[in-house]
C-alpha cells in the first residue's frame, strides 16, 4: 500500500470505535434501529447523487446495503445497547475473519492452514469475551453483534467482487437503500420513536451527528475506497486499531473497567486475527 493510503487505512477504526463508544449512551434516547435509520438518512443525504452514473451492478448494491447496512446495523447496534461498550468492541472485530472467509468463498482471497487456524483462535477469543453472560440480556445482545458481523463479512466480499464505483458513491448509494430498510424495521420492531425525537437532547443529537458524519460518512467513503484497491488482507489489519482506541475511550468516559477475561479474549482475538491478516509467505503461495 502507499505511505499516503496507509495513513488513510488508520483513520476508519478510529472514527468507529469513537462512533460505537458514543452510541451506546446515545441508544438510552432512541430505539437502536431508529437511531440507525436517521444515521442512514443522514449519510445518504450527504453523500448519495441520485443523478450519478452508476457502475455497480444492482443486485451486489442492493445486498451489500442490505447485510452491510439495515440487517447489520440492526443487529449489532440493537446488540450494543445491551453490552458494556468495551465489551461490544472487543467482540465486533469477529467481522475481519467473516470478511476474510467471504473473501475465499467467492475467489477474492487464498486460504491456508495458518488463516484457518488464525480464524478458529479469534472466533475462540469471542467465545472468551462474551464468557458466561450474567444476563439473558447481555447474552443477547453479544449473539445480535456476532451475527451482525457475519452480515457485514458477506457484504465486504461481495463489496469487494464488485463494486466499481467510489467509495463516497457506493456508500451514499448503500444509505439510501439502507435507510428506508431500517425505518420499516423500526417500526415493525420497535416503539418510542415520536417520544425519542421530543426527549432527545443537544448530546444526544450531537452524537448522532459524530455516529453519521465521522463513523459513517467519513469512515465508510475512506474504507470501501480502499476496499475497491486492496485486497481485504491488506486492508483488514487496520481494524485490529479498532478495539485498542475503543477500550481507552469507553475507559475514559464512560468510566467501563474491563473484566480480565474480557481482556484476555480481547488479546486472543488480536492474536488470531494477526494470523488471518499477515500476507502469505512465498511457500504459503507456492503451496497455495
Amino acid at each position: 500500500m502507499r505511505p499516503r493510503d496507509v495513513a488513510l487505512a488508520t483513520l476508519p477504526p478510529a472514527l468507529w470505535a469513537i462512533a460505537y463508544t458514543i452510541a451506546k449512551p446515545a441508544m438510552l434516547t432512541f430505539p437502536p434501529m431508529f437511531l440507525m435509520a436517521i444515521v442512514y438518512a443522514v449519510t445518504a443525504l450527504a453523500l448519495f447523487r441520485p443523478s450519478g452514473r452508476r457502475q455497480t451492478p444492482l443486485w451486489a448494491l442492493v445486498a451489500a446495503a442490505t447485510l452491510g447496512g439495515s440487517l447489520q446495523s440492526a443487529l449489532i447496534f440493537s446488540g450494543i445497547a445491551l453490552v458494556p461498550s468495551t465489551m461490544a468492541v472487543l467482540t465486533v472485530q469477529s467481522q475481519v475473519p467473516f470478511a476474510v472467509l467471504a473473501a475465499w468463498a467467492i475467489g477474492q482471497e487464498r486460504m491456508n492452514g495458518r488463516r484457518l487456524g488464525g480464524i478458529a483462535l479469534s472466533l475462540a477469543g469471542v467465545a472468551l469475551v462474551v464468557g458466561l453472560p450474567q444476563s439473558v440480556g447481555q447474552f443477547r445482545g453479544l449473539l445480535l453483534i456476532v451475527l451482525g458481523t457475519f452480515c457485514w463479512g458477506i457484504a465486504q466480499g461481495i463489496i469487494r467482487a464488485a463494486s466499481k464505483d467510489s467509495g463516497g458513491q457506493l456508500m451514499g448509494a448503500m444509505s439510501a437503500i439502507a435507510a428506508p430498510q431500517l425505518l420499516a424495521m423500526s417500526f415493525v420492531l420497535e416503539t418510542g420513536q415520536r417520544q425519542a425525537l421530543l426527549n432527545a437532547g443537544l448530546f444526544d443529537w450531537a452524537a448522532m451527528a459524530v455516529l453519521a458524519l465521522g463513523g459513517f460518512v467519513a469512515a465508510y467513503s475512506i474504507w470501501y475506497g480502499l476496499l475497491r484497491r486492496y485486497r481485504i488482507d491488506q486492508v483488514a489489519p487496520f481494524a485490529l486499531l479498532m478495539p485498542i482506541i475503543g477500550v481507552i475511550i469507553a475507559f475514559l468516559f464512560l468510566n467501563e473497567r474491563p473484566s480480565p477475561s474480557v481482556l484476555a479474549g480481547g488479546a486472543v482475538i488480536l492474536i488470531g486475527l494477526g494470523l488471518v491478516v499477515r500476507a502469505p509467505t512465498k511457500s504459503e503461495l507456492q503451496a497455495a
